[in-house]
């Protein structure tokens, strides 16, 4: 009996130590940039799903800008100014329901050159990377998307005025066209979003339930120099 208790001990240690063996071998190349990815994905999903509900019943017009076209609404520019609030609040509730499919579309092109590097880097080190890669590939995939649907609407013809009254007051100019100033506006909320929500995720990686993600942070975390 004594024999059986030793072989079965002596069993369970080995498969222990066989677990952590394999807990500590080094991930692969593929699996650390499959990790990085996984986290982009998550943390832009969190992100957008934040941005949508913040954006239903509001205007989608950024928050500078209000300002001056209330001020042109008092001018007796009121239709005017409304039909650009309405087209544009209508665009980018449009273009926020896909946002998703672009980052994760930007999250697949995307090359990382270390992604180590990003993995053992700081807690939004993997958005940095991809916004310093991505975007502009972002905010023109953005830019497109609004231009369709603005085209739809005739009040392109108004933009000009509405950035005129606006570059009077700020100091910031504005000298791109309407979609190109809501799209840059946009991708920036959501590159912005993804860096809380990837610093989140950072701390307790473990929820994601990937596999992939915990074996290559568990590594990395084990074998800081």
């Amino acid at each position: 009996m004594k024999n059986i208790c030793y072989v079965v001990i002596l069993s369970l240690g080995i498969a222990s130590c066989s677990g952590l063996k394999n807990l500590l071998v080094e991930p692969t190349a593929l699996e650390t940039i499959n990790a990085v990815k996984s986290i982009l994905n998550s943390s832009a999903a969190k992100s957008i799903a934040t941005l949508k509900t913040l954006q239903q019943g509001e205007e989608g017009l950024p928050d500078e800008l209000k300002p001056v076209l209330a001020t042109l609404k008092t001018l007796g520019l009121e239709d005017q100014i409304g039909k650009i609030e309405k087209a544009v609040s209508s665009a980018s509730a449009i273009a926020a329901e896909e946002s998703e499919g672009i980052i994760r579309d930007a999250v697949k092109e995307v090359k990382f050159k270390d992604a180590v590097a990003i993995v053992t880097g700081g807690e939004n080190a993997a958005t940095a990377a991809l916004k310093g890669i991505m975007y502009t590939t972002v905010k023109n995939r953005y830019s497109e998307k609004l231009d369709s649907e603005l085209a739809k609407q005739d009040v392109t013809k108004y933009w000009p005025m509405a950035v005129s009254a606006f570059n009077l007051f700020s100091k910031d100019k504005v000298e791109a066209n309407m979609s190109d100033f809501l799209a840059e506006r946009a991708v920036d909320a959501v590159f912005l979003g993804m860096e809380k929500e990837e610093a989140i995720l950072r701390g307790d990686y473990n929820k994601l339930g990937n596999a992939v993600v915990t074996k290559v942070f568990d590594y990395y975390k084990n074998n800081k120099s």
